[in-house]
């Protein structure tokens, strides 16, 4: 049994759900694809700029990303930097930082990395002003090499950096490795690549033998740091993890919520490879490796309440999308890192929405492009029932508040009922709402009797739904 404070309980994993009483489903859902909001058409950002660390900083949101060339265009991994108003518009001063055939006239911050550059802003109050805004990058970009570390460096202004000190060896850390510091835990936690050897046969290939996935490591004080241990999926299928694009959920920091990409190599090339769009720009990836031929990748999402143990959904929240001639290939669906913006809607009257953002056209010939995706407040995942009516029961909780409102969404047929439970599963008589239709991320819900008479109680919650999904609910105190 388990007290919440006010606050937020999403529905996002099995924590809350007693699945013996429960017939709705719970699973993830597609982000919506929105605007370009950058081409990175610039002759210092090559045709292959990626992995973007985007975050609010005041007034201003900050971008960071690393621009680089395939096939004619090899330049060396440039970290360039960009700022917006409004996390749409995007523009590139130029900082005279860094210099690009001749001229300082450019957005470039720090010139010729091995990889995996990904930029936070401490909100540590000891934090000193020097050290504000921390970098992390790996120091070799062969994930194999005896030397390769992951190291820290860190700035005053989120433009000048310098080497600070290394967090991690040992490890791979040829990914968008991310660093937190959690205000909620009062410590900082850091994301990063693992390389874990499985039991097979020695003729297979090299992403068949091993698995590609997330490890984490903390600290109190950002000098000493704990050993990596694998994240926990509690027994979910194992599969390749690119990314973890890890941040704190922004409307309610006691939750961690991850993008991470998923990588899908097929053993040979088939009659799909042929029909699949962007045939010939595949045959010559498939010519420099075939797994850059063969292999797609997507993005899914998860979501964990200390850091260690994590709820993965396997349907993809992000996919290549509608066959363009340019996607479906490795390097599709990678998100920025940093954090998840909190933007008006497009719509006039309706609640702002979540937006993240990711790069599109990998290792193409023409300008890779930044496309925002958006989403309701909680809407990554929801408990879904279909026209036929279907039960959410919980397991026994007791909750602290005398205010409820639901995050829901249902057709103009559909509707939700709930029913409060005691902790024997009767009905408590008062607590039965009326039904409840619409679309709303904060409907208040109206019982009967005082829903504080039940704070503190071991309780029940039943949720009859008909075409209609659930996607969280919230308790407060109510206004006098």
């Amino acid at each position: 049994m388990e007290t919440r404070e006010f606050g937020l309980i999403p529905f996002w994993d099995d924590a809350l759900i007693d699945w013996a009483h429960t017939d709705a489903e719970l699973s993830a859902n597609r982000l919506r694809r929105e605007e370009v909001v950058m081409t990175l058409d610039r002759p210092w950002e090559g045709n292959s700029t990626d992995f973007f660390t985007v975050f609010r900083d005041g007034d201003i949101y900050r971008m960071y990303y690393e621009a680089w060339g395939w096939k004619d265009k090899p330049l060396c991994i440039n970290v360039c930097y960009a700022e917006s108003r409004d996390g749409i518009h995007w523009e590139r001063p130029s900082l005279g930082i860094c210099e690009y055939n001749g001229s300082t006239d450019n957005n470039i911050i720090v010139k010729g990395i091995p990889d995996n550059f990904t930029v936070m802003k401490d909100t540590n109050p000891a934090c000193p002003p020097e050290m504000r805004y921390k970098a992390v990058m790996a120091t070799n970009a062969d994930p194999g090499a005896a030397n390769n570390s992951l190291q820290c460096l860190v700035s005053a202004d989120g433009i000048h950096f310098t080497p600070h000190s290394v967090i991690s060896s040992g490890f791979a850390y040829d990914t968008q490795n991310t660093l937190h510091y959690d205000e909620v835990r009062g410590k900082y936690f850091c994301f990063l690549r693992e390389l874990r050897r499985r039991e097979a046969a020695p003729d297979l290939r090299f992403f068949e033998r091993t698995l590609r996935g997330i490890c984490v490591l903390e600290s109190a004080d950002f000098e000493h740091w704990s050993e990596p241990v694998s994240l926990d999926f509690g027994g979910a299928e194992e599969y390749p993890l690119y990314t973890n694009v890890v941040s704190a959920y922004p409307y309610d920091r006691r939750y961690f919520v991850g993008f991470p990409s998923r990588y899908v190599e097929r053993r040979e090339w088939t009659k799909n490879y042929d029909r699949l769009c962007g045939k010939e720009a595949r045959k010559e990836r498939f010519d420099v490796s075939p797994r850059y031929g063969l292999a797609v990748t997507d993005c899914v999402f998860m979501s964990s309440r200390d850091a260690y143990h994590w709820h993965r959904f396997d349907e993809a929240v992000i996919t290549p999308g509608p066959e363009n001639g340019r996607n479906w290939v490795y390097g599709d669906c990678f998100p920025a890192c940093g954090e998840l913006l909190q933007l008006p809607s497009a719509f006039e009257g309706e609640p702002e929405e979540l937006s993240l953002y990711v790069f599109e056209n990998h290792w193409m010939d023409v300008p890779t492009r930044l496309v925002r995706y958006t989403c309701r407040r909680e809407g990554f995942a929801s408990v879904k029932a279909p026209y036929r009516k279907k039960i959410l029961r919980t397991k026994p909780f007791a909750f602290d508040g005398d205010a409820l409102t639901l995050n829901f969404r249902t057709s103009a047929r559909g509707g939700i009922y709930l029913r409060i439970l005691d902790g024997e599963g009767s009905p408590i008589p008062g607590y039965e709402t009326c039904e409840m239709f619409g679309d709303s991320v904060d409907r208040a819900v109206d019982f009967d009797e005082s829903l504080q008479k039940l704070s503190g109680e071991t309780v029940i919650f039943e949720f009859e739904m008909s075409d209609a999904e659930l996607y969280a609910m919230r308790f407060a105190e109510a206004e006098k």
